[in-house]
């Protein structure tokens, strides 16, 4: 197997840690590219990464697609419980932590917009959204903190990746104020060997 992956991409860090922690890190090519200046539409129609180019079947692409496909092929406790309330809490906090991505890359996309054009962060309502949706996001995870306690998931990683990308990107987001339970879960979780290999760079 193949994975098209960025360095600096939560989406595909995401992926790399499901495959570290289902013993699968060793059989996944890891081939970095640039999006926005690699065409691979032959392999993902969308030219996103990540994407999982597999031998025995079409690629796959979306990261919660892919860490589905390698947590069912991978070894120990399964990352995505298959039924019940556990499986919906998973299934929550996966959204969250996606959530969280998804505010932080919008934001993300924002900055680099206006550096082009060399103006200043505007204030507006999109803006002021992103923003939003981080800070209630990171306080809702600090009052239940209890379901990011436990065995290992697909939610937990979520949320973890999604920290690791504020951290990167937006240091002066001051997340932990918000949310000082959810600092020491994440201070805890980010020493995992899985993150510690994936350690966003740049």
């Amino acid at each position: 197997m193949k994975l098209l992956f960025s360095d600096t991409s939560p989406y595909a860090r995401k992926c790399v840690v499901a495959a570290h922690e289902k013993g699968l890190a060793d059989r996944i090519e890891i081939e970095r590219v640039n999006p926005f200046e690699t065409d691979f539409h032959e392999v993902n129609p969308l030219n996103k990464v990540p994407c999982l180019v597999r031998e025995d079947g079409p690629s796959l692409f979306d990261s919660f697609v892919i860490c589905d496909h390698l947590d069912r092929l991978g070894g120990g406790d399964p990352l995505i419980p298959a039924a019940g309330t556990d499986r919906d809490r998973v299934l929550r906090l996966h959204a969250i932590g996606q959530g969280i991505t998804d505010a932080a890359l919008n934001l993300r996309s924002q900055v680099m917009r206006d550096a082009k054009l060399d103006t200043p962060l505007p204030k507006d309502w999109f803006i002021d959204r992103q923003w939003s949706a981080i800070q209630k996001s990171c306080k809702l995870l600090d009052q239940e903190i209890d379901s990011l306690q436990g065995t290992l998931d697909l939610g937990q990683i979520s949320v973890g990746t999604a920290l690791g990308y504020l951290d990167l990107r937006f240091p002066e987001s001051a997340w932990r104020h918000h949310a000082p339970a959810l600092a020491t879960w994440y201070e805890t979780f980010s020493q995992r060997p899985s993150m510690q290999a994936t350690a966003p760079k740049g």
